[in-house]
C-alpha cells in the first residue's frame, strides 16, 4: 500500500478540482436532461440532439428535414428529426 501525503495548498488545491469535476458533471446532466425532455427544438438544440455540426444539419434541411416556423422562430419536432435520420 502507498500512503501519499499532500501539503495543506495541494488538500486544498484537488479538493477544488474534484468540486468542480463533480459540479460540471451534475450540470452537463441536467442540461441532457432538459434536452431528451423536449418535443421541440431550435437549430442549435437539434444539432445536439443528433450529434451533428450545424453544416451536416443544413444539408439535412436541404434534403427535406421538415421544419416549422412559428411567430418567426424556426423549430424542429424531436419526433420529425428521429424519423428523418431514420429513413436517410
Amino acid at each position: 500500500m502507498v500512503e501519499i501525503t499532500l501539503s495543506h495548498d495541494q488538500q486544498a488545491s484537488l479538493g477544488d478540482y474534484i468540486y468542480k469535476l463533480v459540479t460540471d458533471s451534475i450540470n452537463q446532466a441536467r442540461k441532457d436532461a432538459s434536452i431528451d425532455s423536449k418535443d421541440f427544438f431550435r437549430k442549435k438544440e437539434a444539432c445536439k440532439y443528433l450529434n451533428v455540426s450545424n453544416n451536416t444539419f443544413d444539408h439535412f434541411i436541404e434534403s427535406g428535414l421538415p421544419y416549422h416556423v412559428v411567430r418567426g422562430i424556426t423549430i424542429y419536432s424531436k419526433k420529425e428529426l428521429s424519423q428523418f435520420v431514420l429513413e436517410h
